[in-house]
């Protein structure tokens, strides 16, 4: 049965390391890489900042096609299908390890445009997620 791997992607150098060992991974063992961004409506203070919506989702794709154009070229047969969700990245996170074999994340991340992978957070996965985790350094 091939395995189906799911790597958070929020355009970190970290996350792009994680998905490089994600697609290392999937290539020698085969299987299904799911290249997920989660993004959401930044909240500072208690307060949701005024960012469009339609800009938001826009940066997080961007930023989601810019992780993936060097694997898709370095790694043609690849089976690797991309996904962006809006939302809470633990929330995504632990709802997409249900249906994973692993879950491959950067051990730190940047900013709340495209989703939050301070340490933290992987943390806090590593502790909630229904599949093995894999926190690439």
């Amino acid at each position: 049965m091939a395995k189906t791997v799911v790597v958070g992607i929020d355009g970190s150098n970290e996350s792009k390391d994680a998905l490089r060992w994600a697609a290392d991974y999937v290539s020698v063992l085969g299987g299904l890489l799911h290249a997920v961004t989660v993004w959401s409506q930044p909240v500072q203070l208690g307060y949701r900042l005024p960012y469009p919506d339609d800009e938001l989702k826009r940066r997080a794709q961007e930023s989601l096609d810019e992780a993936i154009s060097p694997i898709r070229t370095e790694y043609p047969k690849l089976d690797l299908r991309t996904h962006l969700l809006r939302g809470n990245v633990e929330d995504e996170f632990v709802r997409l390890s249900e249906q994973a074999d692993l879950l491959v994340l950067g051990n730190k991340g940047h900013g709340t445009l495209t989703g939050v992978f301070v340490g933290s957070v992987a943390l806090k996965l590593v502790h909630h997620a229904r599949c093995p985790v894999t926190v690439v350094r």
